[in-house]
């Protein structure tokens, strides 16, 4: 029991039982995570979904409707004059469809029935006599809508919003998977500059411990010594930074795809000549372009959207203080259902219906509303409203067509300086590498001293750390470039 209860004790002791489970990460794959679903494509879509509920709501309005009423109603008061009867009980009824036109007219028909029964002393009794009237109405806007001026003018730009919205919502999920590239590509950087930084630490634990070994044979001096032991630090530091570097690419990587929060994340095998060689093809694709190339972004089609929904909103504003004219009319049947006998007045639902039938009850109503804003608070409100749309909507226009042109010639220029420094830096490796394989055979011939063939590798490497970076900055150029030109047809552009 006690050994049990030590072991227990030491699995307490040496960390989480169980482990996390190691993934290979590579670009499919993080794809693959994407797909199944991140907060961010969440929020992507709901902001999607807003726009097109804000354009729903809208057509809301112009929907036919079906509408009703139904009550009944009984009573034991006494009348205040004795031949005024007391209709008990009464029974009424209302069924209709009406619909607002993006036209500028709203229509409506509708069935009305009354029925009702009464006791009087001096009218005689009356025993569910029924009225029933059929109507239709017809309502047009004279002014503010005059033939559906802002009603089309809202319907348009809500249809145009949702158009916007749908490309929008593609080019942020484009935007998305490309950060999530990028934290990829940074961490295959990381990765070989780790690497490389293992090597130069390696070459300075090599270089203290001979300067070391000279010191105690009297050949070499203690601020030499301490020299070396420093450069060892320095290059330890350097390989700790890149490790707490690589930890945050992480944690931003399990940040945007939560479903890699339990896993333990390592580097899949990659082809990193075959990248580059694709990125290089990429940018002379691009470099090729005379002009900003249009039908490799959607910022465009977004742009003439939102110019056309400025359009749009000149229309609906310059309305917005307007006096609210409407001329209605109303055309109707009524039929009354009260025939006398013995007992009284008697009616029928089938009575007022047969009555209009029978006989011209025919009727109309005609006439005008109108409601006029008194004061200036509604003129005002047009005024800031105006103001409103067009400096919100001419900055949406401003910052794409600057975002498309500007990052177009920017990649451009700054291509053809990182390429001349890759090259550059390709020469000088090729240099050094000569120089250190020369400098290995003097080191193998005793005509070259170790810290010489070490100062050497530490030349190669540090060239090579430098290659990487500014590899790593090309790469980011272009992320920079694809998160607006989504559309670049080029074998990079994996999305």
């Amino acid at each position: 029991m006690s050994k049990l209860i030590n072991l227990f004790i030491l699995l307490l002791l040496s960390g989480p039982v169980f482990a996390q489970s190691e993934v290979q990460l590579s670009e499919k794959f993080i794809f693959e995570v994407a797909a199944k679903g991140a907060p961010q494509i969440d929020q992507i879509q709901a902001a999607f979904l807003s726009v097109n509920l804000q354009r729903g709501q809208l057509n809301e309005q112009f929907a036919p409707e079906l509408f009703g009423r139904g009550s009944y109603s009984e009573t034991n008061e006494k009348p205040i004059i004795t031949f005024i009867p007391i209709f008990s009980p009464v029974k009424t009824a209302q069924l209709g469809v009406r619909q607002n036109l993006k036209s500028g007219f709203a229509a409506e028909a509708a069935i009305n029935t009354d029925q009702r029964s009464a006791n009087s002393a001096t009218s005689g009794k009356f025993r569910d006599v029924t009225t029933t009237t059929l109507s239709f109405t017809m309502q047009m806007d004279l002014w503010k809508d005059l033939f559906g001026r802002t009603s089309k003018a809202r319907v348009e730009s809500a249809e145009m919003d949702s158009k916007r919205a749908q490309l929008e919502k593609d080019i942020q999920t484009k935007t998305f998977l490309i950060s999530l590239r990028r934290i990829y590509w940074s961490l295959v950087a990381n990765q070989e500059s780790l690497k490389i930084s293992e090597q130069l630490l390696k070459t300075a634990q090599k270089q203290a411990a001979e300067t070391q070994r000279r010191f105690k044979d009297s050949v070499a001096e203690t601020d030499e010594v301490a020299g070396y032991n420093a450069q060892v630090a320095s290059r330890q530091g350097t390989l700790t930074y890149l490790e707490y570097q690589r930890e945050t690419l992480i944690k931003q990587l399990k940040n945007l795809l939560p479903e890699l929060s339990e896993s333990q994340l390592k580097l899949a095998d990659y082809d990193l000549n075959t990248t580059f060689n694709e990125v290089m093809g990429c940018t002379a694709t691009i470099a090729q372009q005379a002009k900003v190339p249009m039908n490799f972004t959607q910022y465009d089609e977004a742009t003439d959207l939102i110019r056309k929904v400025r359009v749009q909103a000149k229309t609906i504003n310059s309305r917005y203080s307007d006096v609210d004219l409407k001329l209605y009319g109303t055309v109707k049947s009524t039929g009354v259902s009260s025939s006398q006998g013995a007992n009284g007045f008697t009616g029928s639902y089938g009575g007022s219906l047969g009555d209009m039938e029978n006989n011209n009850r025919s009727g109309y109503d005609v006439g005008l509303r109108f409601s006029l804003p008194l004061g200036s608070v509604k003129a005002d409100n047009q005024r800031t409203k105006e103001l409103y749309d067009e400096k919100r909507l001419s900055a949406a226009i401003d910052s794409n067509d600057a975002r498309v042109n500007n990052t177009h010639y920017q990649l451009v220029s700054s291509i053809t300086l990182l390429n001349e420094i890759i090259r550059s830096q390709k020469v000088n490796s090729e240099q050094l590498s000569k120089r250190l394989t020369h400098m290995r055979k003097k080191y193998v011939q005793a005509r070259a001293s170790v810290n010489d063939l070490v100062q050497d590798q530490d030349a190669l490497l540090n060239s090579e750390l430098a290659t990487i970076d500014t590899q790593l900055q090309i790469l980011n150029v272009l992320f920079d470039y694809l998160a607006i030109f989504t559309e670049t047809p080029c074998s990079f552009n994996r999305i």
